[in-house]
């Protein structure tokens, strides 16, 4: 029964979550310099604000991985610490797949969400954005100016790992920190300008981040390593009110259901109606 894993089986996909392996990786990264009220108000407790109000976006084209396959992704983050550790607080990470999706948020505790991922480049410019429920709510370009020295790169991550009740009310265990940490091997590397735009969206409101000035962009090219490990368990009444920002809004879903269900209702002669609630 392929339903259920032999120890050895089990053992070799231990072994992938561990060590997760990203394979002919582009990516953009463009930094951005944001307010220091902003970054207070965005992060959860036990994190806390690095020294300077920085965030960075992410956009990679991932040829293939030993974990997810083959996909597109972005990522939002914010310049964060917890003790003496240095790192990002993951803010968003939309995936273009499904499988992408499923393996960041069990293993790794990302905010993930399936999204529209578009990522490109010419001799001169890459660029990347997001799109959910039709607005193209995050976008990101960058313009060469010169070459940067390949080596290797790592890149420190903040997840919250959690599960809400079946009732609702709170968590099914305390919410976890964890750290994920990827090292990425650079083969080739451009650095230049950039450009950002947060486009309004309800579901995801990432134009609440001001971006008072654009750092700096870095296209690189090479092959990256990923693995994970908790830092400590969060209080949770403290990180509720944070927990529910990798999850749309709830109310427009249900107000989009209702209209869908109310256009599909048809006439006698099979032409859609609109119809008030409760007809």
């Amino acid at each position: 029964m392929r339903l259920v894993k032999s120890s050895d089986e089990i053992a070799a996909i231990q072994s992938v979550y561990s060590r997760a392996h990203f394979l002919g990786v582009r990516q953009l990264a463009v930094y951005f310099e944001t307010t220091a009220e902003a970054i207070r108000e965005l992060l959860p407790p036990p994190l806390e604000p690095a020294p300077d109000p920085l965030g960075a976006v992410l956009f990679s084209e991932i040829g293939n991985s030993n974990c997810m396959g083959a996909f597109n992704s972005g990522g939002v983050y914010l310049r964060a610490r917890y003790q003496d550790i240095i790192g990002h607080y993951c803010v968003a990470a939309p995936r273009s797949t499904v499988e992408a999706v499923t393996v960041g948020r069990e293993i790794f505790g990302e905010p993930t969400k399936l999204a529209r991922i578009v990522f490109d480049t010419t001799n001169e410019h890459v660029w990347g954005h997001a799109e959910r429920h039709a607005v193209r709510y995050l976008s990101a370009r960058g313009r060469y100016d010169e070459d940067a020295a390949p080596g290797r790169n790592e890149f420190s991550t903040f997840q919250f790992k959690f599960l809400h009740r079946s009732d609702g009310a709170g968590f099914d265990y305390p919410p976890q920190l964890v750290q994920v940490t990827s090292t990425f091997n650079v083969t080739s590397s451009r650095r230049g300008r950039g450009e950002l735009v947060f486009r309004e969206s309800p579901h995801d409101p990432l134009a609440d981040i001001p971006v008072r000035q654009v750092v700096e962009a870095v296209y690189s090219e090479g092959q990256s390593y990923a693995s994970a490990h908790v830092l400590c368990e969060v209080d949770p009444e403290a990180f509720l009110p944070y927990s529910f920002a990798r999850n749309d809004t709830l109310e427009l879903l249900a107000e989009s259901s209702i209209l869908h269900g109310q256009a599909s209702r048809t006439t006698t002669d099979g032409r859609g109606q609109w119809r008030k609630i409760g007809d």
